[in-house]
């Protein structure tokens, strides 16, 4: 069962954040009355979930998804917009954990997150904003060699060109921050602005039939013979196939499954418009950027020119009084010249990060079950990944979803008791280790 406070009920009494006010919400108009029979009921609303809607219903299921809030309430409608090729660990400690042959697969399936993404927004149309380039910033002088050793390990290994190295005066001359030592562009990853994507794709889904049910909580779900039972306030949905795709608001729904990750709260603001000619002043080229920190900022121009910048976490169950302040602080520490302008939004959002930093995907009831969680803060494109391979996995095709099921995730001991505490440590341990570095 769900806890008393429920993990998306955290953002009921916000105002909206920049994204909601830059879009129309779906407003679905589907109505849940009474019990119903589907071949699939999906519960969740954000990317992971409205991609297996649109891969399982262009299989020819029938699909039904429910959603506890809005269509991107989660942490699709709430991230930095980073559409990034790859895993959130590089593929050097990626062959390290699991063999070079595996490493590869999951290299390929990076690559094809983003080609994803781009193809189902020119094919439908989806005004989102997308922009090439998202430049890699160091903060260390370690980073320097690890750059140099990253461009020519995937050169060599992978064949892949789309690392440029800058030094500390070319990454200056880009990024209008003294903060710097040097930089790497990754030329095969984009940024944009992902409520539009989550809410275009779900009209794409609406297209192909997908029932979505908003403000539709789940309570429980249970093996029922050779269904499973989905049960909600009002009544229950019997599905012959289910997919939890809740990332960081899975909250008790599947039961122990929660103790392989930790949910962490991080914090975005949006300044006023500053126009085109001041923004590229900041960042020349208009690249989305994230530094090297453990505790990272990330941060980019929106389509309107405003900075959107995020940075700073908390692991408590509650979000933080004033993310204006909490995060504005960071901005000013890269940016000076930013300090005496107005922040239009602040809001808060939560992820799932895994002991490893990879995703965890599964099955569970006899194969009834499917989910995937724990992108770690790189799940923009592999949630989308996420639904196409769930959907392989449920129509017969497993090899492709083993990719990520076979990955081995440990467990948090007494992950309900502990894993805020044992993370809790580890962030005081970084944060003075990104001091003393700094």
């Amino acid at each position: 069962m769900f806890s008393k406070n429920r993990t998306y009920e955290q953002h009921d009494n916000e105002k909206n954040s920049f994204y909601r006010s830059s879009v129309e919400d779906l407003n679905s108009q589907d109505r849940l009355t009474s019990d119903l029979d589907a071949d699939i009921c999906i519960i969740g609303g954000g990317l992971t979930g409205i991609s297996s809607a649109i891969n399982l219903s262009k299989k020819g299921y029938s699909v039904i998804l429910c959603e506890a809030r809005k269509i991107g309430w989660g942490a699709s409608g709430r991230n930095g917009g980073q559409l990034g090729i790859g895993m959130r660990k590089d593929q050097f400690t990626i062959e390290k954990k699991l063999g070079l042959s595996h490493a590869k697969e999951l290299w390929n399936l990076g690559l094809e997150a983003v080609d994803q993404a781009k193809n189902l927004i020119n094919e439908h149309d989806i005004n989102c904003h997308l922009i090439n380039g998202v430049m890699s910033a160091a903060c260390f002088e370690k980073d320097i060699e690890e750059y140099k050793f990253e461009i020519e390990h995937m050169s060599k290994h992978y064949n892949f060109e789309g690392y440029k190295f800058y030094n500390q005066s070319q990454v200056r001359e880009e990024i209008n921050s003294k903060m710097y030592i040097a930089g790497m562009l990754n030329s095969s990853s984009y940024h944009l602005n992902p409520l539009k994507l989550t809410i275009g794709l779900a009209k794409v889904a609406q297209e192909n039939k997908v029932k979505i049910f908003e403000n539709t909580p789940i309570e429980k779900i249970k093996e029922e013979g050779d269904r499973v039972k989905v049960i909600y306030k009002k009544g229950i949905i019997r599905a012959n196939k289910v997919v939890v795709a809740c990332n960081g608001y899975l909250d008790s729904i599947l039961g122990f499954k929660k103790n392989k990750f930790m949910p962490i709260n991080n914090y975005v603001v949006a300044t006023e418009p500053l126009g085109e000619k001041r923004a590229r002043e900041i960042i020349k080229n208009n690249y989305a950027v994230c530094d090297t920190r453990f505790i990272i900022d990330y941060y980019r121009f929106s389509e309107d020119w405003r900075m959107v910048f995020g940075g700073g976490e908390t692991f408590t169950s509650n979000f933080v009084k004033n993310a204006t302040s909490f995060v504005s602080k960071r901005m000013v520490k890269v940016f000076p010249q930013l300090k005496n302008v107005k922040i239009d939004y602040s809001w808060g959002g939560t992820l799932a990060i895994t002991v490893n930093r990879l995703p965890h995907f599964g099955t569970l009831m006899n194969n009834k079950v499917s989910y995937a969680f724990g992108y770690s803060g790189h799940g923009l494109a592999l949630s989308v990944l996420a639904g196409k391979l769930i959907a392989e996995n449920i129509d017969g095709n497993h090899e492709r979803f083993k990719f990520f099921s076979d990955i081995n995730h440990m467990s948090i001991p007494l992950g309900s008791i502990f894993r805020r505490p044992i993370y809790s440590s580890a962030i005081l341990y970084y944060k003075i280790r990104d001091y003393l570095n700094s």
